[in-house]
Parts: structure tokens; C-alpha cells; sequence
């Protein structure tokens, strides 16, 4: 029976998406072909399958999941989404070192849906990625934990507040000493004296990803399992995956110290 239902779901993808279609509720013929994109005649004598192996009722002319179908559906789904999401940057996820993320958020890696690639051109190598740049500079909430250096980092933040976005940035300590020397030090007073920012240290966040977590978009890059890092960012714009940036931002600044005055963490260094 197992065998039977697995090859009955997985070996068609019309009878699969048929399910999961009908996870979001009961869909009459007509809906069913327009949403698959598919015709009746392509459709039907797979949902007599399903129907068949009691998984889908059909209700005059609205098919519906059975309740054993609705258990089904609801446990696919999260396979599928964590597929999907590993599948469409296989090379990335493989490649990286994801011991960081903490599991329960790595055992729902799938809500991060549909994400893209973004690194450094050659003619930015120096520069911050221009698409970062761009969707930073549009958000009105951005918490980010910063897991490397740049010179620009700091100018950047401060620029973002000064233009009314809400930043939180939580570094890592080896990571604040540097914003906290004399180049950066000035960049650095101004931010801490704005009412829409923090500034937060972590003790052990060493070699954790770079995350951010803003109203508009997520991104994390994560430290190659061997190399040098690189900078490239998984970034990704669902809803849930904005949810799942936010839980890990939080998870990383929930063991930090929020730093109120230069001077008193030079102080305690």
C-alpha cells in the first residue's frame, strides 16, 4: 500500500500538483485545468486515480481532498518546498557550510521559496553589491548581522538611518573592534546617537552566516566549507522566507549585548 501511494503521487506530476492544489481547497474541473494549465482530458483519469486510492471525493462537480489525502498533502508539502529550495541553488547549499543555521530553522529551509544568487562583479569587487545596495536602501526595517568586514559597512548603515530606515546590526566582537577604531570611530558615534538604531556585539558569532532580515527581503551568505569567503548571498522576497530571515536574525541577537557607548566597550575589551 505504501509503495502503491508513494508510486501513485510522486511518479505524475499532474496527480501531484493536483493534490496540492486542492491543499488550498475544493476546486471544480474548471479551476483544476486552468491553475495546471493542463486540458480534461489530461486531468481527469488522473484524478480518477487519486479518487480511486481514496484520496480525492468528488462532490457532483468540486473534487475535494479526502482526509487521508489532506494528510498526505500536508506532509509533501514541506518536502516539496525543501526540494525546490535546494534544488534551484544545489551547487550553493553543497558548497556551504550550514552548521550555523540552528535546526529548527534548518529542518524548514523550505519556506525560503524562490531565491536568487546575488555576489560581487569584477567591476564591484571593491564596492558593496549593487543589488544589496538597492533593496537596503528601499526597506524601512533592515537587522542584519554582519560576519565579515568592509570598509564601507559603517558609511553605509549610517546612511540608511540617516535616510529614516530602522537598522540593528549585530557583529561579531572581532568584527566591532574594527568599527570602533579611529577611521570608523566618528561614523560610528553618529550611529549610536540616532534613536532609530542598535548596535549589538556577539561573543559567539564567529564565522556564523551574514544575515539580514529586512521588511522587504531576506539574504544570508554562509562561510564556504572550504575557502576563502566569497560574499555571495542567497537572497529570497516571500513572505515566509522574510518570517525565516527574522526567526534567524533573532536567534543570533537574543545572546548579544547591545553596545550604548563607545567608550564603555573599549573599556571591557
Amino acid at each position: 500500500m505504501e509503495n502503491s501511494l508513494l508510486d501513485l503521487i510522486f511518479l505524475s506530476e499532474k496527480r501531484k500538483n493536483v493534490l496540492l492544489l486542492l491543499l488550498e481547497g475544493p476546486k471544480d474541473i474548471n479551476t483544476i485545468k486552468k491553475t495546471l494549465k493542463a486540458s480534461a482530458t489530461s486531468v481527469q483519469p488522473q484524478i480518477k486515480m487519486l479518487k480511486e486510492k481514496h484520496l480525492v471525493i468528488q462532490d457532483k462537480d468540486v473534487y475535494r481532498l479526502s482526509e487521508i489525502g489532506k494528510i498526505i498533502a500536508e506532509k509533501m508539502k514541506p518536502l516539496l518546498d525543501t526540494l525546490s529550495v535546494l534544488e534551484e541553488n544545489a551547487d550553493y547549499w553543497a558548497d556551504r557550510d550550514i552548521s550555523k543555521i540552528p535546526p529548527f530553522l534548518l529542518h524548514r529551509v523550505g519556506e525560503l521559496g524562490h531565491c536568487t544568487i546575488i555576489e560581487p562583479q569584477i567591476e564591484h569587487m571593491f564596492e558593496l553589491i549593487p543589488e544589496y545596495v538597492e533593496k537596503a536602501e528601499k526597506s524601512k526595517r533592515l537587522e542584519t548581522l554582519i560576519s565579515y568586514f568592509h570598509p564601507l559597512f559603517p558609511s553605509f548603515y549610517l546612511r540608511l538611518a540617516q535616510k529614516g530606515v530602522s537598522v540593528s546590526l549585530t557583529l561579531p566582537e572581532s568584527i566591532l573592534k574594527r568599527w570602533v577604531e579611529d577611521d570608523y570611530r566618528k561614523q560610528t558615534i553618529q550611529f549610536l546617537k540616532m534613536e532609530n538604531t542598535r548596535l549589538m556585539v556577539c561573543k559567539d558569532c564567529e564565522k556564523t552566516p551574514s544575515i539580514v532580515a529586512a521588511d522587504n527581503f531576506m539574504g544570508i551568505a554562509l562561510f564556504p566549507k572550504e575557502g576563502t569567503f566569497d560574499r555571495r548571498f542567497v537572497i529570497c522576497f516571500d513572505p515566509d522566507a522574510l518570517a525565516w530571515g527574522k526567526e534567524l536574525y533573532d536567534y543570533y541577537e537574543q545572546d548579544s549585548e547591545q553596545i550604548e557607548d563607545i567608550d564603555s566597550y573599549i573599556c571591557t575589551l
